[in-house]
């Protein structure tokens, strides 16, 4: 899933607890593995390696890296602004934020993982694998999906505020 899903789902659960941020992040973090479970499509990362043999030199600081970073940037940023107008309200911002950022978190710690490779980061990333869908999406449909995914989400949570 791209992250702008995760962050749409993660605020969309948050937005039933707002007086409950640790519950936020906790919900928030654990629907990042139940839409990983899910078939989807993801953007190819040019400079950055995952899975079994990784690189532990992912990131690299060339035109590739830039355009990953540029592309992991105004999804995270697209979807923590889109979490924010669909379920906020000015009491309950931080905490639906918060929800959003938490289920986005468990991508960038694939990343911390392949360069401090410490528990507890080995047994979530082996979790993280284990959870994630083996069947990969054709990007028309990949994206489409997701679209209709977070559309289904926000007007379910809509009809039960």
């Amino acid at each position: 899933m791209i992250l702008s899903t995760h962050a749409v789902v993660g605020a969309a659960i948050s937005s039933f607890i707002p007086s409950q941020p640790a519950a936020a992040f906790v919900v928030g973090f654990a629907s990042h593995f139940a839409l990983d479970a899910i078939p989807h499509w993801d953007y190819p990362l040019r400079s950055i390696s995952v899975g079994k043999g990784a690189d532990n030199r992912r990131l690299k600081a060339n035109r590739a890296g830039m355009l990953d970073l540029i592309s992991i940037a105004v999804d995270s940023c697209a979807g923590l602004a889109l979490a924010i107008w669909l379920f906020a309200t000015p009491a309950s911002a931080w905490v639906i934020a918060l929800g959003a950022v938490a289920a986005m978190v468990p991508d960038p710690l694939q990343f911390v993982h392949s360069i401090y490779s410490l528990e507890p980061l080995v047994s979530l990333q082996r979790f993280h694998g284990w959870t994630h869908s083996k069947r990969k999406l054709a990007w028309k449909l990949g994206v489409s999906s997701q679209i209709a995914f977070a559309a289904v989400v926000s007007t379910v949570a809509g009809a039960f505020h």
